[in-house]
């Protein structure tokens, strides 16, 4: 994880040193909103685009001041605003109209050598540095953080990860930040970084900020500003179109903080087991335990599923299971099943009674069990989101909110009907 911020951030007053212009000047076309609108198309949450509202070239314009104080300074000159800070200190600058719902694109540039440093875009700030920041990094890393109390500082939306997609050192990145509703996205070189959800914030001013980190520096252009009115958020997409997982096969640490950036998971956690191998065959309805004494209620759950099928003219189902609760004789009475039916179809069964009917959920299209399948659910509160081969298939399905533990299990009615779960784990968060 990157470090924290250590001061609060400065707003001052004019930079000695200029900078010649990031790019040829030219205005924000329909050609630049379409390919933005459909860049936002790779977000969980449906993002619509209004009126352009600033298209900000930094020449001589009025709704960006100077500023210069005793860590941090910022002018506006040569056709970009440029903003350097020393020590470790962050700072800002806001600009244009109150605002409630945007996008906001904008090209920088590191000038500065320093890696270990912040900076980025601002929606929905004041003159206090309240705000969301949505900031990359020198040495790689983004994050979203929220100011809401000056005396309290930053506070981690999205805390620091790092991203190959975003260019280090003197380098420069194009970024485009997301705030509509209560979803906040962050996007860097065409790629879409982190998503999240927060309504501590719900209106103000578009800004520029950067920090630096253990009594370092840094020095930033910024160029090209547009920012569009926006609608949407509140809620996913139907399906889930577009999301996906990269490392769904990978280890764990990779899968979570990918889970992390998309804001499907919090922060913290642990992985509970990790086996190479588990599987059931047969004929009949079983299931194979797997860390029978560690119930938990929210996880992330995971494997390949190898399902040899034993007839194709009765049902059958090959599963990953979770929430198992069982009876004296061990039998498993309640769970929730992601399965993989004899037909190729995948689904999920929430069996959260004994005696009521089970909800069960369906997802598009048919996938060829002739083939491994990689499953990857994460299964938070009483919802469910289920990727097959990184694509998310069931998005936001309702399951009932209760604890209990993990499995393979089959429902086979031949004898050669099998099974069998590759590199299956489960993270668990408290």
């Amino acid at each position: 994880m990157k470090r924290a911020f250590l001061l609060a951030g400065l707003i001052a007053l004019l930079l000695a040193s200029l900078t010649p212009a990031l790019a040829q000047k030219k205005q924000v076309s329909s050609a630049d909103a379409d390919a933005v609108a459909e860049l936002l198309a790779a977000g969980s949450t449906t993002v619509t685009l209004g009126d352009l509202v600033m298209d900000e070239r930094f020449n001589n314009s009025p709704d960006w001041e100077d500023f210069e104080g005793d860590h941090s300074s910022g002018v506006q000159a040569d056709g970009v605003y440029r903003i350097s800070v020393n020590g470790s200190y962050y700072t800002w600058q806001t600009g244009g109209d109150s605002l409630t719902d945007v996008v906001i694109q904008a090209e920088t540039q590191q000038n500065s050598k320093v890696l270990n440093n912040s900076y980025g875009v601002i929606c929905r700030g004041d003159g206090d540095g309240n705000g969301y920041f949505f900031q990359i990094a020198g040495d790689g890393f983004f994050s979203i953080f929220k100011q809401t109390d000056p005396d309290e500082g930053l506070v981690p939306v999205v805390d620091w990860e790092t991203s190959k997609f975003i260019n280090q050192g003197r380098d420069n990145n194009h970024i485009i930040a997301v705030c509509v509703s209560d979803y906040l996205a962050l996007y860097a070189n065409g790629r879409l970084l982190a998503e999240a959800n927060d309504s501590d914030l719900d209106e103000g001013f578009v800004g520029l900020t950067a920090g630096a980190f253990d009594d370092g520096n840094v020095d930033v252009s910024f160029d090209n500003l547009a920012v569009w009115e926006a609608s949407g958020g509140k809620g996913s997409k139907n399906g889930g179109a577009n999301l996906r997982v990269e490392h769904y096969n990978g280890e764990p640490d990779a899968v979570i903080a990918e889970l992390r950036q998309l804001g499907l998971v919090p922060k913290g956690g642990s992985l509970l087991f990790q086996e190479d191998r588990a599987f059931f065959n047969g004929q009949g309805n079983f299931f194979t335990p797997l860390a029978r004494r560690s119930p938990n209620t929210n996880i992330v759950m995971a494997g390949e599923l190898n399902f040899s099928i034993g007839n194709l003219d009765e049902y059958e189902q090959c599963s990953l299971t979770a929430r198992i609760g069982t009876n004296a004789a061990g039998d498993a009475t309640t769970y929730v099943d992601v399965v993989l039916t004899n037909a190729g179809e995948l689904g999920v069964i929430d069996r959260f009674s004994e005696r009521a009917d089970a909800n069960i959920g369906l997802a598009d299209g048919v996938y060829d069990i002739s083939q491994p399948v990689h499953l990857l659910f994460v299964l938070i509160g009483d919802r469910i989101n289920v990727f097959a081969n990184g694509e998310l298939a069931l998005a936001d399905f309702a399951v009932e909110e209760r604890a209990g533990t993990y499995g393979i299990s089959l429902i086979g009615k031949g004898p050669r009907a099998q099974c069998e779960g590759k590199n299956v784990w489960v993270y668990q968060f408290g």
